[in-house]
């Protein structure tokens, strides 16, 4: 009991320890300003940082490709009734990288320098890494105009860290002195856990902080949006209106007043898994991805005729064995137990094998863009290993409809969406036998990681580096690709 006390004791001192610093640290108040329409002179991404308690929302991405727009950089173009398009405009100079690198995913998108709105969450890019590549790049700036800075100091992290320790070992101890402890060695095990537990509560209270000249800034913005709200009407706006509003709809967009515009350009959106943009055969169009299910859909012929087979076994053996009870109660002909039992078997077993011997004998060859590729769970194998389905889906520019075909690992690895391939598969089972790559796909470019990538902005108490930093050099980065490879599971 005396150890446990000591435990409770030391865990309590460093939660008013990680409360204190936390009470120090944290971001200071911003009451809004007066209304105001004078834009100063931070980009609408910054603004979007500051507003936020420092912290980046997605409309960032969205509100910095609008201020391109209105500086020129880009047009958004409205051709039609849920169509509108991004045109880019030359080779630009003097972007900051943050806007470098949403004009770059724009650039790597467009087919004769234009792209479908909607195809802008296209893209085998990873995400996350674009995304966190973005957030640093926009802390750079705003930590230069001294309106942010990081939230835990290498003295913080440090000061926690080895803090965290004394009551991580406590409970170790007490655990290792009691009987279920010191017969299975449970001390250490305790200990590893508790300190992962306390690592992981300061996690939740870092982040970037507001400095005064910060909360001065913000206080002016929320003025302005103040304005913005109360003469404008941009929650109605498209993002094709800012050829009429100007840089006034992207800080609209940066200050959540023009959520329609943000969902226009959905840059910072991972791609719908049953809705994608493609341009094969020239033109932007929707495409609408169905996953059948797999009941007669996404499996090899061979499998499908064994499977069917055992099937139509079961159920004409359990046809059998209900038909002998019955015939035994004199509810059913004794002569037609065995003829009804082997109509349900292969009455059963039937269908998939007809679908399956016609695809072994008269494959489909389809060729097209592909518009997903995509992987999802399906159980678990006897080790208690993930069993996964992958999914191709092929725009052939025939239909507005189209159905994911399923391939093996093997085949679906090195594809990439938008790659132009040409398909041997069954029509009937969906099954793709082989796959080749006629036309490497635009979108396996990677995108310029500059320096700004790794910059000090920690998300979380384990990215705060509490030795020197070692000198680090511009990296270029290849992209993930589809699923696993495109975000986060």
């Amino acid at each position: 009991m005396v150890l446990w006390m000591a435990a409770a004791a030391a865990t309590g001192l460093w939660l008013l320890l990680l409360f204190a610093l936390a009470v120090a640290t944290r971001n200071p108040d911003v009451e809004p300003g007066p209304a105001t329409g004078a834009l100063a002179g931070q980009s609408p991404a910054v603004v979007d940082l500051i507003t936020g308690d420092w912290r980046l929302c997605d409309e960032a991405a969205s509100a910095t490709l609008l201020d391109l727009a209105a500086r020129g950089v880009v047009a958004v173009e409205e051709i039609g009734p849920g169509l509108s398009l991004v045109r880019l405009r030359g080779q630009p100079g003097g972007l900051r990288p943050y806007e470098r690198l949403v004009y770059d995913h724009v650039r790597s998108l467009a087919v004769d320098g234009v792209v479908a709105t909607g195809a802008l969450a296209e893209g085998s890019r990873d995400l996350r890494r674009w995304w966190k590549s973005f957030r640093r790049k926009v802390i750079v700036e705003a930590r230069e105009q001294g309106l942010s800075r990081p939230r835990w100091s290498r003295a913080h992290a440090l000061l926690l860290g080895a803090a965290a320790v004394v009551p991580a070992v406590a409970i170790g101890i007490a655990v290792g002195a009691g009987d279920a402890g010191a017969d299975h060695g449970g001390g250490p095990g305790a200990a590893i856990l508790s300190f992962a537990l306390l690592v992981a509560l300061m996690d939740r209270l870092n982040g970037e902080r507001g400095t005064a000249e910060g909360a001065a800034a913000a206080a002016h913005w929320l003025g302005v949006r103040e304005h913005l709200r109360a003469t404008g009407r941009f929650a109605e706006q498209p993002a094709a209106s800012v050829t009429i509003w100007g840089r006034h709809l992207a800080y609209a967009a940066a200050l959540g007043l023009a959520p329609r515009a943000v969902g226009n350009l959905p840059v910072s959106t991972p791609a719908d898994d049953s809705r994608a943009w493609s341009d094969h055969g020239g033109m932007w169009h929707v495409v609408n991805v169905r996953y059948p299910s797999r009941l007669l859909w996404g499996r090899p012929p061979g499998a499908t005729i064994l499977r069917a087979l055992a099937a139509g076994w079961f159920a004409g053996f359990s046809t059998w064995i209900l038909l002998v009870v019955a015939a035994a109660f004199g509810v059913w002909p004794d002569g037609l137990v065995l003829p009804a039992a082997l109509a349900v078997g292969l009455a059963v077993a039937g269908l998939p094998v007809v679908y399956a011997i016609g695809d072994l004998g008269g494959a489909a060859a389809v060729e097209g863009r592909i518009v997903r590729l995509r992987r999802f769970r399906d159980g678990s194998k006897a080790d208690d290993t993930a069993k996964w389905t992958y999914w191709c889906a092929i725009d052939e520019g025939n239909s507005r409809e189209v159905r994911a075909m399923c391939l093996s690992e093997e085949m679906w690895r090195p594809l990439r969406e938008g790659d132009t391939v040409r398909a041997t598969a069954g029509r009937r089972l969906g099954w793709i036998r082989r796959i080749d790559v006629i036309e490497d796909s635009r979108l396996r470019a990677s995108y310029d990681d500059t320096g700004e990538h790794l910059v000090d902005a920690p998300e979380n108490l384990g990215e705060v580096r509490v030795l020197p930093d070692r000198p680090a050099r511009a990296s270029r980065a290849d992209d993930g690709g589809a699923d696993d490879r495109r975000r986060p599971e």
